[in-house]
């Protein structure tokens, strides 16, 4: 078969893949998000899961073998979304200041929307797989999207160049992860203005070091 007709096939098998893995995670995070979290990640079975997605119990056992790894995907298919919307917005030409502040509120309105529960576990899982945490730098997650918006703006003169991108990337990303499990925990945390504002002070102080 010639490559210029493979190469669609292979990616509309891709587009079929991701659709089904996202009706998955959607049917699973409502049925929990119904039944309260807790208990219903608990007492949720496999066949409840396709069900609502209307798929097969198979396919849910294919795409992921324990309910674990659907929060796995739910956690990585946000850092997927904020690596796009960094490429996004470097188009705009905005400075990094502004990039990174609506990256950061979007990123705060989405895990805002999530239960907190779910979120809680999501962050225990991800601790207990470094994997995760590889897998998060190498290429699509948080840390990947800063890093790219923090070397362009070295590039362009923006920020100083004494500190690497992929260090201020990754404190930016812990920062983040930090202010997601506090307001997993609390009630009276605005998470995109806390988002916002630690990174916001991370850029300070990459440009206090350098002066």
């Amino acid at each position: 078969m010639p490559a210029s007709r493979a190469l669609p096939s292979a990616k509309l098998s891709q587009e079929r893949s991701r659709a089904t893995r996202k009706k998955i995670v959607g049917a699973a995070l409502r049925l929990w998000t119904e039944r309260g979290f807790d208990e219903g990640f608990e007492a949720t079975t496999v066949d409840e899961i396709a069900e609502r997605a209307g798929i097969s119990r198979a396919s849910v056992y294919y795409y992921f073998p324990k309910k674990e790894d659907i929060l796995r995907e739910l956690a990585w298919t946000t850092a997927e979304q904020i690596h796009e919307l960094s490429l996004r917005s470097l188009m705009s030409g905005q400075p990094v200041d502004r990039v990174l502040d609506d990256i950061l509120q979007q990123l705060g309105e989405t895990v805002a929307r999530s239960p907190k529960a779910a979120v809680r576990r999501m962050l225990q899982i991800r601790d207990q797989a470094p994997e995760a945490i590889a897998r998060d730098s190498a290429a699509g997650g948080m840390t990947r999207a800063f890093s790219v918006v923090i070397a362009h703006a070295q590039e362009a003169g923006e920020l100083p160049r004494s500190t690497g991108a992929i260090e201020i990337a990754e404190t930016i990303s812990s920062i983040a992860m930090g202010a997601i499990g506090k307001w997993a925990l609390v009630d009276d945390l605005d998470l995109p203005r806390t988002l916002r504002l630690r990174a916001a002070l991370v850029l300070a102080g990459v440009r206090a070091l350098a002066n």
